[in-house]
């Protein structure tokens, strides 16, 4: 079962002034998601790009991209280009018939948008016509066969959308405060843009009354479980949105962070023993969804996109500030399907993993200096922003970008060295009581097989 949850935040409830994107993305067991950059190119006429499952025909010019990539996926989970344009995309299931050929994964469609869209709503005419062409839901696991329809949360410098598919067909509709998706259909009677047939085929297959106004999530709305699942995480990403007036990426980082706390269906045991799928996601059995990275970004009228990346679930992660400025630090960009020393993403990860072998006992402690982690981070990406808007505003970019990116890897570093000699002090413990134990035991077996880690 695959999941995420994502958040919009308009200029008009942004501490910034600039809209923001926020999103926890929630992917299958064992699959890790390295952040990475991809540079502009322009390309002769009759060139093609070869997608995850299809090859289809390139663009004259693409736009330089940073993206947060499932390790076997030509797309993105969610990402940024050098425009200042963000996405990110959430799994949903509707009524449609499947299609017959394998289309295009909506990570597909949300990378080939950054690379060929300067606006939202350019990004949106390159998704439906893609979409119109070629169709979607083909396979999107590497450990099974699982398909689904997308929505799209898209940002720009001016105006945020939500973009809603089904099957070939699609509603959108402009942000104008905040709003945050999970895995159900939210555009109702709504929708400021339909595609050509949409309204007319619900009708015609009679998924609404004949005399009720057309409502896009209620005629195209799955009867799949995914559906009413991501309908307590849609509400309580809204709820714990409307309890401030203004957000900033501290404000949303707490939300990526959470667990139902305060609530009945809070987990009894900590986060991996949760009865429902939280913003937060925790495999509880191995194959389960699981969150594989977290983001946020927003736009600076002189720096250009300004972002957090936390690997792994955000509440046993930092949020390492990352920027557009041509690279980034290869331990970041590093992650294949076994594990890898040299990888910031398995490096958490299997802090992440052995916090669960008894999480009573160690996450509080990891949390905390995790924390304080973050806001040294914070502090250094801070100092760094000033200095480098002093310095582009007179004249050096280049200087500017090489302190943004020494930001980057510095703390990309520390977040490394600092999992490291955590999984050193935690597996000395677990060595001690004898090996693993605990209600995670097996699932923690299963991964190490299927990662080749010893531990």
């Amino acid at each position: 079962m695959f999941s995420c949850d994502t958040m919009l935040v308009s200029s008009a409830c942004s501490r910034y002034g600039k809209n923001i994107l926020a999103k926890n993305s929630d992917r299958p067991s064992g699959e890790p998601q390295p952040l990475c950059f991809y540079e502009g190119r322009e390309y002769p006429d009759g060139a093609t790009v070869k997608t995850t499952h299809i090859t289809i025909p390139q663009v004259r010019k693409t736009y330089s991209v940073v993206g947060s990539r499932p390790y076997w996926i030509w797309g993105f989970e969610m990402g940024y280009n050098e425009k200042g344009l963000v996405i990110g995309n959430e799994a949903e299931g509707s009524r449609m018939d499947p299609e017959t050929e394998d289309g295009i994964l909506g990570m597909d469609l949300l990378r080939l948008a950054l690379e060929r869209s300067a606006t939202a709503k350019e990004a949106i005419e390159v998704i439906t016509s893609l979409l119109k062409k070629y169709g979607q839901k083909a396979n999107a696991s590497a450990l099974t066969q699982r398909t689904y329809e997308n929505t799209f949360l898209i940002v720009d410098k001016d105006e945020c959308w939500i973009l809603e598919t089904a099957g070939r067909e699609w509603a959108a509709k402009q942000v104008k405060t905040m709003q945050g998706i999970s895995n159900c259909y939210s555009i109702g009677t709504d929708a400021d843009m339909l595609s050509e047939n949409a309204e007319r085929i619900a009708r015609e297959k009679r998924w609404l009354s004949p005399c009720e106004p057309f409502d896009f999530a209620k005629a195209y709305s799955g009867r799949i479980i995914r559906q009413p699942l991501g309908v307590q995480r849609f509400r309580r990403l809204n709820k714990l949105l409307s309890q401030k007036e203004m957000h900033d990426f501290e404000s949303l980082s707490d939300i990526l962070r959470d667990h139902f706390e305060g609530e009945l269906i809070e987990p009894r045991f900590g986060a991996t023993a949760g009865t429902f799928l939280s913003i937060c996601m925790h495999m509880r059995e191995w194959g389960e969804s699981e969150t594989s990275a977290s983001l946020l970004a927003r736009y600076d009228e002189t720096i250009g996109i300004i972002a957090r990346y936390a690997p792994v679930q955000p509440c046993l992660s930092a949020y390492i500030p990352v920027y557009m400025v041509g690279k980034l630090p290869k331990k970041m960009q590093t992650a294949d399907r076994a594990f890898s020393e040299s990888s910031l993403w398995w490096q958490v990860k299997l802090l992440s993993l052995l916090v669960t072998v008894n999480e009573e006992k160690f996450a509080s402690e990891i949390r905390e200096k995790l924390k304080q982690l973050e806001t040294q981070f914070a502090d250094k990406a801070e100092k760094a922003e000033k200095q480098a808007t002093e310095l582009i505003l007179s004249g050096k970019r280049e200087e500017a970008n090489e302190l943004l990116y020494s930001v980057t890897d510095e703390c990309t570093e520390i977040l490394y060295d600092f999992a490291k000699a955590e999984i050193a002090r935690l597996s000395g413990i677990i060595k001690e009581m004898g090996g693993l134990y605990g209600r995670q035991k097996e699932a923690i077996e299963e991964y190490f097989e299927y990662a080749d880690i010893d531990l």
